[in-house]
């Protein structure tokens, strides 16, 4: 598992967390071996700012067109992850990564 590849987690819901969807989501850094801190990806349009495009999708092995949702940071043990989706390009790992320092240095 490495940083920018795109795995899918059983990832809770914003309103309920006893609830949960498969969903892919982006591996922004492993920590100690057992930690991965994440970041969830939706297909539904962007709600604001931190909403990142992911422009090529398809290379990442994503379904459909999809955001990197930078405001919704999980930390997941290493043994929750699924499989392997793929790997985002370096441009939009690169501007996901950007949003994510901005939003939390807010």
């Amino acid at each position: 598992m490495n940083i920018g590849e795109v795995w899918t987690v059983d990832f809770p819901f914003e309103d309920d967390a006893t609830q949960s969807k498969i969903r892919p989501c982006l591996i922004m850094d492993v920590q100690d071996k057992v930690y991965v801190l994440s970041i969830k990806i939706t297909r539904h349009k962007a709600r604001d700012e931190y909403d990142i495009p992911i422009f090529k999708w398809e290379e990442a092995n994503l379904l459909e067109p999809s955001f990197a949702r930078v405001s919704k940071v999980m930390l997941f043990l290493k043994d929750c992850f699924i499989k392997k989706c793929g790997k985002l390009n370096d441009t939009d790992f690169n501007n996901i990564k950007r949003a994510f320092v901005k939003y939390y240095r807010r």
